[in-house]
């Protein structure tokens, strides 16, 4: 799965950036927080679906369809919560 399969409210984890985009793409995207292991939520979608609005790092990222392709995720889940005896 890609960026561009997550729906509006749903919450994935960035397994890989794609080592075929742009070099300088590649890099900007990790500047902005689409880096492996980080969780990111997609809020909205333009009603053409393209650009994607997610969150990430604590700030709201717009990309093209183009560039979510490019972004391999993985499931998050939560960390489990220790309880204290």
């Amino acid at each position: 799965m890609t960026l561009c399969d997550v729906k509006p409210g749903e919450i994935a984890c960035i397994a890989l950036v794609e080592d075929a985009l742009d070099p300088v793409v590649r890099r900007r995207l990790g500047a902005l927080g689409f880096r492996e292991g980080e969780q990111v939520t997609c809020l909205r979608r333009a009603p053409m679906g393209s650009p994607i609005l997610f969150r990430v790092c604590g700030a709201e990222v717009c990309l093209r369809k183009e560039q979510a392709r490019s972004v391999r995720i993985g499931e998050w889940s939560p960390a489990p919560v220790a309880s204290v005896s």
